[in-house]
Protein backbone atom coordinates (compact mmCIF):
# COMPACT_ATOMS: atom_id res chain seq x y z
CA UNK A 1 0.00 0.00 0.00
CA UNK A 2 0.93 3.90 -0.87
CA UNK A 3 2.17 5.85 2.01
CA UNK A 4 -0.84 8.36 0.52
CA UNK A 5 -2.94 5.68 -0.48
CA UNK A 6 -5.66 7.00 2.71
CA UNK A 7 -4.41 10.94 2.35
CA UNK A 8 -4.47 11.13 -1.79
CA UNK A 9 -7.09 13.72 -1.13
CA UNK A 10 -5.27 16.16 2.01
CA UNK A 11 -2.41 15.78 -0.64
CA UNK A 12 -4.23 17.50 -3.34
CA UNK A 13 -5.37 19.99 -1.46
CA UNK A 14 -2.37 20.62 -0.01
CA UNK A 15 -0.66 20.82 -3.71
CA UNK A 16 -3.62 23.15 -4.85
CA UNK A 17 -3.38 25.57 -2.24
CA UNK A 18 0.61 25.50 -2.47
CA UNK A 19 0.89 26.35 -6.31
CA UNK A 20 -2.02 29.14 -6.19
CA UNK A 21 0.68 30.62 -3.44
CA UNK A 22 3.63 30.21 -5.22
CA UNK A 23 1.47 32.10 -8.50
CA UNK A 24 0.08 34.50 -6.79
CA UNK A 25 3.43 35.69 -5.22
CA UNK A 26 5.60 34.96 -8.04
CA UNK A 27 2.55 37.37 -10.25
CA UNK A 28 2.94 39.89 -6.90
CA UNK A 29 6.64 40.02 -6.38
CA UNK A 30 8.03 39.86 -10.50
CA UNK A 31 4.96 42.30 -11.44
CA UNK A 32 6.14 44.84 -8.67
CA UNK A 33 9.72 45.05 -9.40
CA UNK A 34 8.82 45.79 -13.13
CA UNK A 35 6.18 48.09 -12.44
CA UNK A 36 8.58 50.00 -9.61
CA UNK A 37 11.46 50.00 -12.32
CA UNK A 38 9.45 51.84 -15.20
CA UNK A 39 7.77 54.32 -12.60
CA UNK A 40 11.54 55.38 -11.53
CA UNK A 41 13.08 54.78 -15.52
CA UNK A 42 10.25 57.63 -16.32
CA UNK A 43 11.15 59.99 -13.41
CA UNK A 44 14.74 59.81 -14.44
CA UNK A 45 14.18 60.68 -17.85
CA UNK A 46 11.85 63.31 -16.68
CA UNK A 47 14.22 64.56 -14.48
CA UNK A 48 17.54 64.46 -17.04
CA UNK A 49 15.22 66.40 -19.84
CA UNK A 50 14.32 69.12 -16.83
CA UNK A 51 16.58 71.82 -16.97
CA UNK A 52 15.47 73.02 -13.04
CA UNK A 53 16.35 69.60 -11.74
CA UNK A 54 19.26 67.90 -10.45
CA UNK A 55 18.91 64.34 -11.12
CA UNK A 56 18.80 61.79 -8.19
CA UNK A 57 22.42 60.21 -7.79
CA UNK A 58 23.99 63.06 -9.39
CA UNK A 59 26.22 66.23 -7.41
CA UNK A 60 23.22 68.53 -6.28
CA UNK A 61 23.20 72.14 -8.12
CA UNK A 62 21.49 74.92 -5.25
CA UNK A 63 20.02 76.42 -8.02
CA UNK A 64 18.41 79.50 -5.49
CA UNK A 65 22.28 79.94 -4.87
CA UNK A 66 23.17 79.78 -7.99
CA UNK A 67 20.48 82.29 -9.65
CA UNK A 68 21.44 85.08 -6.76
CA UNK A 69 25.08 84.81 -7.56
CA UNK A 70 24.87 85.66 -11.66
CA UNK A 71 26.04 88.35 -13.27
CA UNK A 72 25.58 89.50 -16.52
CA UNK A 73 29.37 89.14 -17.37
CA UNK A 74 29.05 85.93 -19.06
CA UNK A 75 29.04 85.12 -23.11
CA UNK A 76 26.03 83.68 -24.51
CA UNK A 77 26.15 80.47 -27.28
CA UNK A 78 23.40 79.35 -29.42
CA UNK A 79 23.62 75.95 -29.96
CA UNK A 80 21.53 73.28 -32.01
CA UNK A 81 22.23 69.54 -32.44
CA UNK A 82 20.91 67.77 -35.58
CA UNK A 83 21.54 63.70 -35.35
CA UNK A 84 22.05 61.96 -38.60
CA UNK A 85 22.98 58.20 -38.24
CA UNK A 86 22.87 56.11 -35.03
CA UNK A 87 26.03 54.02 -36.47
CA UNK A 88 26.05 51.48 -33.80
CA UNK A 89 23.68 50.75 -30.40
CA UNK A 90 24.91 47.95 -27.75
CA UNK A 91 22.67 47.27 -24.78
CA UNK A 92 25.89 44.59 -24.31
CA UNK A 93 28.43 46.69 -24.83
CA UNK A 94 27.25 49.84 -23.02
CA UNK A 95 27.17 52.23 -25.39
CA UNK A 96 25.96 53.89 -28.79
CA UNK A 97 27.80 55.95 -31.42
CA UNK A 98 26.32 58.95 -33.13
CA UNK A 99 27.20 61.17 -36.10
CA UNK A 100 25.76 64.48 -35.41
CA UNK A 101 25.96 68.01 -36.80
CA UNK A 102 25.93 70.81 -33.76
CA UNK A 103 26.29 74.30 -34.48
CA UNK A 104 27.03 77.41 -32.31
CA UNK A 105 26.14 81.14 -32.73
CA UNK A 106 27.83 83.45 -30.49
CA UNK A 107 28.80 87.51 -30.35
CA UNK A 108 32.08 87.80 -28.57
CA UNK A 109 35.70 86.99 -30.43
CA UNK A 110 37.16 86.49 -27.39
CA UNK A 111 35.65 82.45 -27.47
CA UNK A 112 35.54 79.75 -30.22
CA UNK A 113 33.15 76.91 -28.61
CA UNK A 114 33.39 74.99 -31.58
CA UNK A 115 37.09 74.28 -30.50
CA UNK A 116 36.48 73.63 -27.02
CA UNK A 117 33.53 71.91 -26.18
CA UNK A 118 33.37 68.12 -25.59
CA UNK A 119 31.38 65.48 -25.04
CA UNK A 120 30.47 64.16 -21.53
CA UNK A 121 30.68 60.42 -20.66
CA UNK A 122 31.78 59.91 -24.35
CA UNK A 123 34.88 60.37 -26.71
CA UNK A 124 34.87 62.36 -30.11
CA UNK A 125 36.15 60.02 -32.79
CA UNK A 126 36.03 62.65 -35.48
CA UNK A 127 35.18 65.97 -35.79
CA UNK A 128 34.81 68.49 -38.97
CA UNK A 129 34.39 72.15 -39.52
CA UNK A 130 31.93 72.10 -42.19
CA UNK A 131 30.88 75.76 -42.45
CA UNK A 132 32.24 79.06 -40.31
CA UNK A 133 30.73 82.27 -41.00
CA UNK A 134 31.05 85.97 -39.20
CA UNK A 135 28.02 88.41 -39.79
CA UNK A 136 27.15 91.13 -38.23
CA UNK A 137 29.14 91.09 -35.70
CA UNK A 138 27.72 87.25 -34.76
CA UNK A 139 29.70 84.20 -35.44
CA UNK A 140 28.35 80.95 -36.39
CA UNK A 141 30.29 77.47 -36.69
CA UNK A 142 28.82 74.37 -38.42
CA UNK A 143 30.49 70.71 -37.30
CA UNK A 144 30.41 67.53 -37.59
CA UNK A 145 31.05 64.83 -35.16
CA UNK A 146 31.47 61.48 -34.47
CA UNK A 147 30.96 60.23 -31.20
CA UNK A 148 31.28 56.63 -28.65
CA UNK A 149 29.24 57.86 -25.92
CA UNK A 150 29.26 55.11 -22.61
CA UNK A 151 25.43 54.74 -21.66
CA UNK A 152 24.49 51.90 -19.01
CA UNK A 153 21.25 50.80 -20.24
CA UNK A 154 18.80 49.59 -17.90
CA UNK A 155 17.57 45.95 -18.87
CA UNK A 156 15.25 45.32 -15.71
CA UNK A 157 12.27 45.45 -18.40
CA UNK A 158 14.80 43.89 -21.14
CA UNK A 159 12.82 43.01 -23.71
CA UNK A 160 9.82 45.21 -22.98
CA UNK A 161 12.49 48.07 -22.45
CA UNK A 162 13.12 51.62 -23.10
CA UNK A 163 15.62 54.32 -22.80
CA UNK A 164 17.05 57.88 -23.26
CA UNK A 165 19.78 58.52 -25.49
CA UNK A 166 21.38 61.86 -24.47
CA UNK A 167 23.90 63.73 -26.17
CA UNK A 168 25.63 65.95 -23.16
CA UNK A 169 27.98 69.27 -24.59
CA UNK A 170 29.71 71.16 -22.13
CA UNK A 171 32.71 73.91 -23.03
CA UNK A 172 35.89 72.96 -21.48
CA UNK A 173 37.52 75.92 -20.74
CA UNK A 174 34.57 78.14 -19.60
CA UNK A 175 32.48 77.52 -16.65
CA UNK A 176 29.06 78.58 -15.44
CA UNK A 177 30.09 82.00 -14.74
CA UNK A 178 31.79 82.80 -18.09
CA UNK A 179 30.24 81.31 -20.47
CA UNK A 180 25.99 80.01 -20.72
CA UNK A 181 24.75 77.79 -23.36
CA UNK A 182 21.34 78.30 -24.69
CA UNK A 183 19.40 75.15 -26.58
CA UNK A 184 18.36 76.26 -30.29
CA UNK A 185 15.26 73.94 -30.72
CA UNK A 186 15.30 75.06 -34.08
CA UNK A 187 16.22 72.61 -36.05
CA UNK A 188 17.43 70.15 -33.25
CA UNK A 189 16.02 67.01 -34.41
CA UNK A 190 17.23 63.83 -35.60
CA UNK A 191 17.29 62.71 -39.50
CA UNK A 192 14.33 60.52 -40.85
CA UNK A 193 16.83 58.22 -42.26
CA UNK A 194 17.96 57.21 -38.27
CA UNK A 195 16.97 53.68 -37.43
CA UNK A 196 17.73 51.51 -34.47
CA UNK A 197 17.21 48.01 -34.50
CA UNK A 198 14.42 46.59 -32.49
CA UNK A 199 13.34 50.23 -31.36
CA UNK A 200 11.35 53.12 -32.48
CA UNK A 201 12.24 56.79 -31.75
CA UNK A 202 10.39 59.00 -30.44
CA UNK A 203 10.79 63.04 -29.83
CA UNK A 204 13.56 64.60 -29.42
CA UNK A 205 14.63 67.44 -26.97
CA UNK A 206 17.23 69.68 -26.08
CA UNK A 207 17.98 71.93 -23.27
CA UNK A 208 20.29 73.46 -21.14
CA UNK A 209 21.09 73.18 -16.99
CA UNK A 210 24.12 73.44 -14.62
CA UNK A 211 26.02 71.05 -13.95
CA UNK A 212 28.26 70.31 -11.16
CA UNK A 213 31.54 68.26 -10.42
CA UNK A 214 31.81 67.61 -7.10
CA UNK A 215 35.71 68.03 -6.82
CA UNK A 216 37.65 71.26 -6.84
CA UNK A 217 40.25 68.62 -8.81
CA UNK A 218 43.01 69.52 -7.03
CA UNK A 219 43.01 73.46 -8.02
CA UNK A 220 45.07 75.67 -4.88
CA UNK A 221 43.48 79.02 -5.82
CA UNK A 222 40.14 77.17 -5.04
CA UNK A 223 38.40 75.77 -1.63
CA UNK A 224 38.56 72.25 -0.95
CA UNK A 225 34.89 72.00 -1.03
CA UNK A 226 34.52 74.16 -4.12
CA UNK A 227 32.60 72.56 -7.22
CA UNK A 228 33.11 73.19 -10.42
CA UNK A 229 29.72 73.87 -12.12
CA UNK A 230 29.28 74.46 -16.32
CA UNK A 231 26.48 74.94 -18.70
CA UNK A 232 25.50 71.51 -20.13
CA UNK A 233 23.65 71.12 -23.32
CA UNK A 234 21.75 67.84 -22.97
CA UNK A 235 20.25 66.61 -25.99
CA UNK A 236 17.92 63.19 -26.15
CA UNK A 237 16.04 60.78 -27.91
CA UNK A 238 13.33 58.43 -26.25
CA UNK A 239 13.47 55.38 -28.05
CA UNK A 240 11.05 52.00 -27.38
CA UNK A 241 10.07 49.20 -28.13
CA UNK A 242 7.64 49.22 -31.40
CA UNK A 243 5.93 45.97 -30.27
CA UNK A 244 5.99 42.83 -28.71
CA UNK A 245 8.13 41.07 -30.97
CA UNK A 246 11.46 40.44 -29.81
CA UNK A 247 9.84 39.48 -26.32
CA UNK A 248 7.68 36.36 -28.29
CA UNK A 249 10.94 35.65 -30.26
CA UNK A 250 12.30 34.88 -26.57
CA UNK A 251 9.93 33.32 -25.30
CA UNK A 252 8.84 30.81 -27.87
CA UNK A 253 11.14 28.43 -27.39
CA UNK A 254 10.80 28.48 -23.31
CA UNK A 255 6.79 28.28 -23.74
CA UNK A 256 7.54 25.18 -25.96
CA UNK A 257 9.72 23.62 -23.16
CA UNK A 258 6.81 24.35 -20.50
CA UNK A 259 4.10 23.22 -22.59
CA UNK A 260 6.10 19.76 -23.57
CA UNK A 261 6.12 19.62 -19.47
CA UNK A 262 2.41 19.91 -18.84
CA UNK A 263 2.10 16.88 -21.41
CA UNK A 264 3.43 14.48 -18.52
CA UNK A 265 -0.17 15.49 -16.61
CA UNK A 266 -2.41 14.04 -19.89
CA UNK A 267 -0.31 10.79 -19.90
CA UNK A 268 -1.23 8.15 -16.99
CA UNK A 269 -0.62 8.61 -13.44
CA UNK A 270 2.06 5.70 -13.59
CA UNK A 271 3.49 6.03 -16.94
CA UNK A 272 7.03 6.41 -17.63
CA UNK A 273 7.29 8.99 -19.76
CA UNK A 274 6.08 11.60 -18.11
CA UNK A 275 9.73 11.93 -15.93
CA UNK A 276 11.12 12.01 -19.47
CA UNK A 277 8.96 14.66 -20.44
CA UNK A 278 9.67 16.68 -17.70
CA UNK A 279 13.55 16.44 -17.63
CA UNK A 280 13.84 17.11 -21.10
CA UNK A 281 11.87 20.31 -21.04
CA UNK A 282 14.28 21.15 -17.59
CA UNK A 283 17.19 21.46 -20.02
CA UNK A 284 15.96 22.49 -22.83
CA UNK A 285 14.79 26.20 -20.51
CA UNK A 286 18.08 25.97 -18.93
CA UNK A 287 19.67 26.22 -22.48
CA UNK A 288 16.72 29.14 -23.22
CA UNK A 289 18.31 30.66 -20.42
CA UNK A 290 22.12 31.00 -21.33
CA UNK A 291 20.95 31.94 -24.96
CA UNK A 292 18.91 35.28 -23.73
CA UNK A 293 21.69 35.89 -21.36
CA UNK A 294 24.36 36.45 -23.91
CA UNK A 295 22.59 39.64 -24.85
CA UNK A 296 22.83 40.92 -21.86
CA UNK A 297 25.92 43.10 -20.08
CA UNK A 298 27.16 40.90 -17.33
CA UNK A 299 25.49 43.03 -14.62
CA UNK A 300 23.79 41.56 -11.04
CA UNK A 301 20.17 42.88 -11.69
CA UNK A 302 17.41 40.61 -12.66
CA UNK A 303 15.78 41.39 -15.70
CA UNK A 304 12.48 40.71 -17.23
CA UNK A 305 13.65 38.03 -19.43
CA UNK A 306 15.42 35.99 -15.68
CA UNK A 307 12.23 36.45 -14.56
CA UNK A 308 10.57 34.55 -16.95
CA UNK A 309 13.14 32.06 -17.59
CA UNK A 310 13.18 30.87 -13.83
CA UNK A 311 9.37 31.19 -13.39
CA UNK A 312 9.74 28.40 -16.38
CA UNK A 313 12.38 26.52 -14.31
CA UNK A 314 10.86 26.68 -11.61
CA UNK A 315 7.41 25.69 -13.30
CA UNK A 316 9.09 22.24 -14.73
CA UNK A 317 10.55 21.30 -11.62
CA UNK A 318 7.20 21.53 -9.83
CA UNK A 319 5.25 19.71 -13.15
CA UNK A 320 8.02 16.37 -11.81
CA UNK A 321 7.05 16.94 -8.28
CA UNK A 322 3.44 16.69 -9.39
CA UNK A 323 4.28 13.61 -11.19
CA UNK A 324 5.86 12.21 -8.27
CA UNK A 325 3.15 12.66 -6.04
CA UNK A 326 0.15 11.73 -8.87
CA UNK A 327 2.16 8.12 -9.38
CA UNK A 328 2.50 7.82 -5.49
CA UNK A 329 -0.90 8.35 -4.83
CA UNK A 330 -1.95 6.11 -7.72
CA UNK A 331 -0.35 2.96 -6.28
CA UNK A 332 -3.38 1.94 -4.42
CA UNK A 333 -6.33 0.71 -6.65
CA UNK A 334 -8.88 2.73 -5.15
CA UNK A 335 -6.56 5.99 -4.95
CA UNK A 336 -6.41 5.91 -9.16
CA UNK A 337 -9.45 8.06 -9.65
CA UNK A 338 -7.87 10.63 -7.30
CA UNK A 339 -4.67 10.74 -9.04
CA UNK A 340 -6.49 10.89 -12.42
CA UNK A 341 -8.45 14.31 -10.48
CA UNK A 342 -4.58 15.24 -9.27
CA UNK A 343 -3.59 15.23 -12.92
CA UNK A 344 -6.83 17.52 -14.37
CA UNK A 345 -6.14 19.85 -11.45
CA UNK A 346 -2.87 20.30 -11.42
CA UNK A 347 -2.91 20.69 -15.26
CA UNK A 348 -5.48 23.59 -15.38
CA UNK A 349 -3.90 25.53 -12.65
CA UNK A 350 -0.51 25.08 -14.16
CA UNK A 351 -1.44 26.22 -17.43
CA UNK A 352 -3.57 29.21 -15.73
CA UNK A 353 -0.88 30.03 -13.38
CA UNK A 354 2.21 30.50 -15.26
CA UNK A 355 0.55 32.04 -18.69
CA UNK A 356 -1.34 34.90 -15.65
CA UNK A 357 1.89 35.36 -14.58
CA UNK A 358 3.90 36.05 -17.73
CA UNK A 359 0.96 38.33 -18.72
CA UNK A 360 1.06 40.42 -15.34
CA UNK A 361 5.05 41.17 -15.78
CA UNK A 362 4.85 41.82 -19.27
CA UNK A 363 2.18 44.12 -18.78
CA UNK A 364 3.59 45.51 -16.28
CA UNK A 365 6.66 46.16 -17.87
CA UNK A 366 5.62 47.80 -21.19
CA UNK A 367 5.73 51.24 -21.62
Amino acid sequence: MGVFEDKGRIVLVVWVVGLALFYLSAAYLAGNKVYEDKVASEIRQQQRLDPSTTENGNTQVDFVELKAAESDDYEEVRVGIYVDRIMEISTKATGWTVDFYIWFNWASDDINPGETFQVIDGEIQSKTKVEEVVDNGRHYALYRVTARITKFFNVVRYPLDNHLLTIRIEDRDHPWHALRFVPDSRGSEFSSRVKVPGYQLKEAEIINKPHAYKSSRGDPRLPVDHKAIYSQITYGIKIDRPDWGLYFKMIQGLFASVAIAFLAFILGPSSGERFGLGVGAFFASVGSSYVNLSELPGVGMVTLIDMVNGLAMVTIFLTLLGSVLSSRIARGDSQLATAQAFDRISLALFVTGFVSVNMVMALLAAV
